[in-house]
């Protein structure tokens, strides 16, 4: 997903051609007006979008940027808090801790700050050395804290930082060299993706160039984005699968796992009104019955709760992702979590 300081949209965006897919505004009438966004970060747990957004209604003070929170699920919008500096990207720790770096201020430092998921409030954490602009940070390997910035000034190239093994803090860096493609051109985003073990660096160029960038500077070209970014948030989508493939029996949310959340969301997606219904039939087929109905959710719980119930068919949590062994019945899977 990106986002951009020219509109209030969330775009997803496919990963091989950088193409948008779909988009979302975070305006709601009347309420908040979102004119620009600067950054966003998923929450590990909950899953929920926080942004840096400049706003009409209610007023951002300028240059700073109001923290908004999105929950995609309910597709509720909650305005959390003023940042009060000119913030300019955030970033999460896997324990939900919310990191942010400013703009240079008039200090002539670019501060790095955790911020509040309840009142958008700064703690002042360090400071690095200032920039002429487009700081943005993203948490590498090991939740070391990268930092690019810069580009915006005749003579003055695109800084690429990490931290020094020995600084007391994380704003003590040490300064990667940069290929020309990159230090040439001024930085707009950075964000670090885990399972490839590289980091995402969009440029603020004509054709808002990305680049797969490693920890010594190593870069590799991505594409172009149609669209100005300000900043990039993965997320692991679920696609539709033929009938047959792979899925866990019992894992009705699709998250990977078989527990008493499972069982709820089942009973919800028959009974409840709204609520999501099941991605995958097959998962919900506890029993292994060809149906999907309240005996599913109660041969689910006493397999979890109930010494010597049975245990669910396969395939189950036990031995992991696999096809249905039951090709008689009509169920199957529009998604799963399983690759």
């Amino acid at each position: 997903m990106t986002v951009s300081d020219q509109d209030d949209l969330v775009r997803e965006v496919d990963p091989d051609t950088l193409e948008v897919t779909s988009e979302i505004s975070m305006s709601i009438a009347g309420s908040i007006e979102v004119d620009a966004i600067r950054g966003i970060a998923i929450h590990p747990t909950s899953g929920n979008w926080f942004m840096l957004a400049m706003l009409s209604l209610p007023v951002s003070p300028a240059p700073s940027p109001w923290l908004l929170e999105y929950d995609p699920v309910n597709l509720t919008t909650n305005l959390v808090g003023f940042t009060v500096l000119d913030f300019n990207d955030l970033e999460f720790t896997e324990a939900g801790d919310l990191r942010a770096i400013t703009n240079t201020l008039s200090t002539g430092e670019s501060n790095f700050c955790e911020l509040s998921t309840v009142t958008g409030g700064p703690l002042d954490l360090c400071q690095y050395d200032g920039s002429d602009g487009g700081d943005s940070i993203a948490l590498g390997n090991g939740e070391e804290v990268f930092r690019a910035s810069g580009g915006y000034t005749t003579g003055s190239p695109t800084q690429f930082e990490r931290p020094v093994a020995t600084g007391p803090n994380n704003c003590d860096s040490t300064v990667i060299t940069l290929p020309a493609a990159l230090a040439d051109e001024p930085v707009r985003s950075l964000t670090y993706w885990d399972e490839e073990d590289v980091f995402i660096w969009v440029q603020d160029d004509a054709n808002n160039t990305a680049y797969l960038i490693d920890e010594d500077g190593q870069e590799q070209l991505l594409g172009e984005f149609d669209h100005d970014v300000n900043g990039i948030a993965l997320i692991e989508v679920l696609i539709p699968c033929p009938t047959g493939d792979n899925f866990i029996r019992g894992d009705c949310n699709l998250d990977m796992g078989v527990n008493v959340a499972d069982a709820v969301f089942l009973l919800s997606s028959l009974f409840i009104p709204g609520s999501d219904p099941l991605g995958c039939r097959d998962a919900g087929d506890v029993n292994d019955d060809g149906g999907v109905n309240v005996a599913d959710a109660v041969f689910l719980l006493s397999s979890l709760f109930i010494p010597g119930s049975a245990a669910v068919p396969e395939p189950n949590i036990q031995s992991g992702c696999g096809p249905d062994p039951t090709d008689t019945d009509p169920l199957e899977c529009d998604q799963t979590g399983c690759p």
